[in-house]
C-alpha cells in the first residue's frame, strides 16, 4: 500500500501539471479505489479525512463552476451558506511539500520575484497558481486574521485569473466591541448577498442558517473529542491532531465535518476506554508541522512523549445563533485568538497548559510567519512560569531545504531527554 502512495507521488512529480492531477483524481476518486486508498490509513478519522479530501479537491478540479479560494480563519459557514465549494491555497501548499512537488512551486515562485522572507505556505501556493497547477476560482475570498501575506498574494491570484471583481478582502478590526462587530458583519452580510448576486440566484438566508447549525454540531463534537483528550494516553496508530487543519476550518458548517468529528470522537473514547493506560509525557504543540517527511513525532514517541494537544485545535468561540447569522459569524471570527494582541494567545496558552496538565511545549517556529514568531520571547516567557521547558524549532513547515534537518533532529532528542527525565 505504502508503494502505492510512493507510485502516485512519482507520477505527479514527473508529470506536474493540470491535466496529470486531473487525471490523477478521475483513478483515485473513483469507487471502489477510493475505498481501498482509504484502507492504507490506520485511523478511521484520518482514512474518512483522506476520502473525502481526494472528493472535494476532485470536485475543486473537475467541476469549478462554484469554486471559491478562502484563507485560513474565514468562516467557511458562509461559504456552505452560498453553495461555494471552498479551495484553501495555504493549505494545498502543505499538500505539494507532502507530494515533494514544492521545491519546483518554490522555484517558480522565485522566478516571478516573490520575496524570499515571504511565508512558503504562500510561496509555494504562487508558484502553484503560477503553474496553473490550481483550479481557476469564480471567487476569492480572504481576511487580515493573523496574517498579512494572504491578503496580497490572494489579490495577485484575482488580477491573475481577471477576477479581481470577485476578489473579497474582510477587513477584522483590531480589537473587540460594539461597533467592530456591526463593521464586521455588515461586510459579511454584503459579500452574502453579492455573491449571491453574481451567481445569479436568489440570497438563500435559510441555508445559510442551516450551515450556521451544522457548524454547531460540528463545535459539539470538536469539544467532547478535546475533553477526551485530557485523559488519553494511547492513540490511533499515526494519529497527529495537526492533520485536521483543513476540516477545522473549510468542512465547519458542512456534514461532512459533522461526521468527521463525530468519528474521530467515537474511535478517540473507545481508545481510552478499551487501550491500557501507559506513562507518556504530555506535549503541547504550538503553530503547524512540517507536511514533508521528517522524524519528528517519531522521536517523540521514542522517549515516551506524546503530543496531546495542538493550539490549532483549540474551540475559540460560542455557539453560535442561527437567526442572527452576520453577527454570529463576526462575532466567531473576532473571538479567534491569533486576533489582536499577543495576550489572547497568550491566555489560551496558559489555559491548555493547565487542562491537559502539560510537560512541554514545543513552538514550531515557521519560516516567514511574522505572526507567531514575532511573539516568540513572550511565549517562551510565560510558559516558564509553568515550571516546564520549552522548545522553539526554526524550521520551514513546506520547504525542506530551509529547514536544518541534522539539527532539528539534535534539538527535539535533547529536549525529549529534559522532558522524558523530569
Amino acid at each position: 500500500m505504502a508503494n502505492i502512495k510512493e507510485k502516485i507521488k512519482k507520477n505527479l512529480q514527473d508529470n506536474l501539471d493540470e491535466k496529470t492531477i486531473k487525471k490523477l483524481l478521475k483513478v483515485m476518486g473513483s469507487w471502489p479505489l477510493i475505498s481501498f486508498y482509504g484502507t492504507m490509513f490506520s485511523s478511521v478519522s484520518d482514512k474518512y479525512l483522506n476520502i473525502i479530501s481526494i472528493k472535494n479537491i476532485k470536485r475543486a478540479y473537475l467541476d469549478n463552476s462554484n469554486l471559491a479560494y478562502g484563507s485560513l480563519f474565514l468562516p467557511y459557514e458562509l461559504f456552505h451558506g452560498l453553495g461555494l465549494s471552498p479551495f484553501l491555497p495555504e493549505v494545498m501548499a502543505g499538500f505539494t511539500a507532502g507530494m515533494g512537488i514544492s521545491a519546483k512551486t518554490l522555484k517558480k515562485a522565485s522566478s516571478g520575484w516573490y520575496s524570499q522572507d515571504l511565508c512558503t505556505f504562500h510561496r509555494s501556493a504562487s508558484g502553484a497558481v503560477d503553474m496553473s497547477l490550481f483550479p481557476k476560482p469564480k471567487f476569492i475570498i480572504c481576511s487580515n486574521i493573523a496574517c498579512d501575506a494572504a491578503q496580497k498574494s490572494f489579490y495577485i491570484y484575482a488580477k491573475k485569473f481577471a477576477i479581481s471583481d470577485s476578489y473579497y478582502l474582510i477587513d477584522v478590526p483590531y480589537s473587540e466591541n460594539e461597533s467592530s462587530f456591526k463593521y464586521l458583519s455588515a461586510q459579511l452580510e454584503n459579500i452574502f448577498y453579492e455573491i449571491s448576486s453574481k451567481k445569479k440566484v436568489k440570497p438563500d438566508i435559510g441555508r445559510l442558517k442551516k450551515a450556521i447549525l451544522l457548524s454547531n454540531e460540528f463545535r459539539h463534537w470538536a469539544l467532547k473529542i478535546n475533553e477526551v483528550r485530557k485523559e488519553l494516553t494511547n492513540y490511533p496508530k499515526d494519529f497527529n491532531g495537526l492533520n485536521f487543519i483543513l476540516p477545522f476550518f473549510s468542512l465547519n458548517g458542512s456534514k461532512e465535518g459533522v461526521l468527521l468529528y463525530k468519528k474521530m470522537y467515537q474511535e478517540l473514547k473507545d481508545f481510552n476506554e478499551n487501550k491500557p493506560k501507559k506513562k507518556i509525557k504530555k506535549i503541547l504543540w504550538l503553530h503547524l508541522k512540517p507536511y514533508y517527511r521528517n522524524e519528528i513525532f517519531d522521536i517523540l514517541e521514542k522517549y515516551g512523549l506524546k503530543v496531546v494537544f495542538e493550539e490549532i485545535n483549540h474551540i475559540y468561540w460560542q455557539e453560535m445563533d442561527p437567526d442572527r447569522p452576520f453577527e454570529s459569524l463576526a462575532k466567531k471570527m473576532m473571538s479567534n485568538f491569533l486576533n489582536g494582541p499577543s495576550d489572547s494567545r497568550i491566555k489560551v496558552i496558559d489555559k491548555l497548559i493547565e487542562e491537559y496538565d502539560i510537560d512541554g511545549v514545543i513552538l514550531f517556529a515557521h519560516w516567514g510567519c511574522r505572526q507567531s514568531n514575532g511573539s516568540i520571547r513572550i511565549i517562551k516567557d510565560e510558559v516558564k512560569k509553568h515550571n516546564i521547558p520549552i522548545l522553539v524549532l526554526d524550521g520551514d513547515c513546506v520547504d525542506i531545504k530551509n529547514s536544518s534537518v541534522g539539527q532539528i533532529k539534535t534539538r527535539v532528542e535533547g529536549f525529549a531527554e529534559i522532558v522524558s527525565s523530569g
